[in-house]
């Protein structure tokens, strides 16, 4: 039993029923809904025990459910084990969403209590919405931090210099940037827009930071008006540690720069001066107090006007982005001949494990110049934890590669001039007829989408089928997208742009794949207690041709590493997608093999051979 998870939801309830509480909601999310959240905000991960990035804690007093989605299922169920809390699989058969189930648990007059910072706006308007049609009165209270309170939250929020990314790397200034949001303000009739999503921020501002770990952004908000642009980081002072590199560049760029902790008063005091304000604030991006402040006002409640602009690379990005993914493909290269070594001399002889691989990329990678951090947290996972989607090896799971099976090997960069975002399959030695055809149809799938041309207006759930289809013939799926939006060194994982075949919902729909975006290519299959495949690239939408007809576009392949030759089951592949795959080798190889030793360029060569 995991006595210390179950003293801390006692500790829980003990609160909730202090302060009249019937049901805790515990998120993910920080103040901003970032995806990667720093230590101060993992109450969800406290209460729980669940380290997976994505996933929601409800606590009553007989009972605690935790939803997560379907990369972590099997991870979920491992760390809950023992802790009495029941996990609930969204998206599966018979599985009620999360206020279906408030509305089966709680009675009338119950209160549903959370951190409003920490709860995004849409959720709560819908929930509000759902029950308003209830026979039942539901009061949803905003206001309690009880986690924290519990924790005793030591920990401070970060606290780390932010720095400028140039303009040899942004492409586009500031100033430019803002008078371009200022015009889609202009369309939408709002003289206000507050933004408090840190990677629209960064990317308005030309500033990158180290607040949260494998997200290089800074902890902050902005009010934009018609003619001002207020800026809210750190205590405002040029001498503050988050400041000092960006405080002069800001006042430059006629930013006015306020205390991180004023943003809340200052809604009321800016917008309040205003005559008729009329806001742009997104609800799927904003708090909970955020609406609060802001509701008294006219809201025009829209896709952050940033989202849309950052999500298509300019021209000076996409080279950059490019030559990230050469050194990308460079220590990529030099690990595999590493790799290729160990695999020779025996695994079980060099007691080599899944964090001893990590390791090993992470040190190649920090070799390239301008390189900065890792994207996210390396996935290595061997033979049967390759199951596990979204699987991290600790002391504990850390396990020894043996000459047989797959590794899955789930890694990616942030350098100063882009980031990346790469999934490889290896095998380890003596490969099953099931694991080779296995690799073989994620791998037609990836090739399918890779040379897709598609007309203008064709959406990632147009797409999806391309990556699925040998899989689905086969009676075969993996549970999880098929594609996502990359930030430029920012986010990993950014939209609007996503390739899936579930619509999405509110306005995180399936968009439309316009030419500057780029999107991971990653189709897999998951046998639970066997292995675990994934292969992905980043791709570049870009344009084909126009005629009489309209616009086509299609992908070019930005991810510059070999796919594993041994693992291919040669006899189902077409000749076609056989040449799409010896292309692919061929332009590896060109771009790759300058920059390796004589040793390691013979090696390239070998695994990017044609078939």
């Amino acid at each position: 039993m995991k006595n210390h998870i179950i003293e801390r939801m006692n500790k829980l309830r003990n609160a909730m029923k202090s302060n009249g509480i019937d049901a805790y909601y515990i998120p993910s999310d920080d103040f901003h809904g970032s995806e990667f959240v720093s230590e101060y905000f993992k109450n969800r991960e406290y209460f729980s025990g669940f380290t997976g990035s994505a996933g929601t804690l409800i606590v009553l007093q007989d009972e605690a459910v935790l939803y997560t989605d379907g990369r972590y299922f099997l991870q979920a169920e491992e760390e809950l084990n023992g802790t009495g809390i029941e996990l609930y699989k969204m998206g599966e058969q018979g599985v009620p969403s999360i206020k279906e189930y408030l509305a089966i648990k709680l009675s009338d007059k119950s209160v549903i209590g959370f951190d409003g910072r920490c709860v995004n706006t849409s959720f709560v308007l819908e929930l509000k919405k759902y029950f308003d049609k209830k026979d039942i009165e539901i009061l949803i209270n905003g206001k309690y931090d009880l986690a924290n309170e519990i924790r005793g939250n030591d920990i401070s929020l970060p606290s780390k210099e932010a720095f400028v990314l140039e303009e040899k790397y942004s492409g586009i200034s500031s100033l430019v940037k803002m008078d371009k949001v200022r015009e889609e303000m202009l369309k939408k009739k709002c003289n206000v827009f507050v933004l408090t999503s840190l990677d629209d921020i960064c990317w308005l501002l030309n500033i990158r930071g180290n607040d949260i770990e494998y997200s290089p952004l800074v902890l902050s908000y902005m009010i934009i008006t018609d003619n001002e642009a207020y800026f809210y980081c750190g205590t405002e002072s040029k001498d503050d540690i988050k400041l000092k590199n960006i405080y002069n560049y800001l006042k430059n760029q006629r930013v006015v720069i306020k205390p991180y902790d004023m943003f809340y008063e200052d809604i009321d005091i800016i917008l309040g001066k205003m005559d008729n304000a009329r806001v742009i604030a997104d609800s799927d991006k904003i708090n909970y107090r955020v609406y609060e402040k802001i509701s008294k006002y006219e809201i025009v409640d829209v896709i952050n006007p940033t989202t849309n602009l950052k999500a298509i690379k300019n021209d000076i990005e996409i080279i950059n982005e490019k030559n990230a993914h050469i050194k990308d493909g460079v220590a990529f290269a030099k690990f595999l001949y590493w790799f290729d070594k160990q695999k020779k001399n025996g695994f079980d002889k060099a007691n080599l494990s899944e964090i001893d691989i990590a390791k090993k990329l992470y040190e190649e990678r920090a070799k390239m110049e301008g390189f900065i951090e890792e994207s996210f947290e390396a996935i290595v996972a061997y033979g049967k934890n390759g199951a596990i989607v979204h699987y991290s090896a600790n002391e504990s799971s850390n396990t020894v590669l043996d000459n047989k099976s797959f590794v899955l090997i789930d890694t990616g960069g942030h350098y100063l001039e882009g980031s990346t975002d790469i999934t490889r399959t290896i095998s380890c030695g003596e490969l099953t007829d099931e694991e080779k055809r296995c690799y073989t149809l994620v791998l037609k799938g990836h090739l399918a989408l890779s040379k897709a041309v598609f007309l203008e207006g064709t959406t990632g759930a147009n797409l999806d089928i391309l990556a699925r289809k040998p899989l689905w013939e086969e009676g075969l799926n993996y549970n999880h997208g098929t594609g996502h939006g990359v930030g430029y060194l920012m986010n990993v994982h950014e939209g609007p742009n996503n390739i899936r075949y579930r619509l999405g919902c509110r306005k995180n729909i399936s968009k439309e794949i316009v030419p500057g975006m780029i999107t991971s290519n990653e189709p897999g299959i998951y046998l639970a207690g066997k292995f675990g495949i994934r292969l992905e690239n980043l791709i570049l939408c870009k344009d084909k041709c126009k005629n009489l007809f309209g616009n086509f576009y299609e992908f070019e392949n930005l991810t510059l590493v070999p796919f594993d030759l041994e693992a291919i089951d040669m006899n189902l592949l077409d000749e076609k997608e056989k040449e799409i795959l010896n292309d692919y080798h061929r332009e590896v190889y060109e771009k790759i093999s300058g920059y390796l030793e004589e040793e390691e360029r013979e090696f390239l060569k070998g695994i990017t051979k044609e078939i």
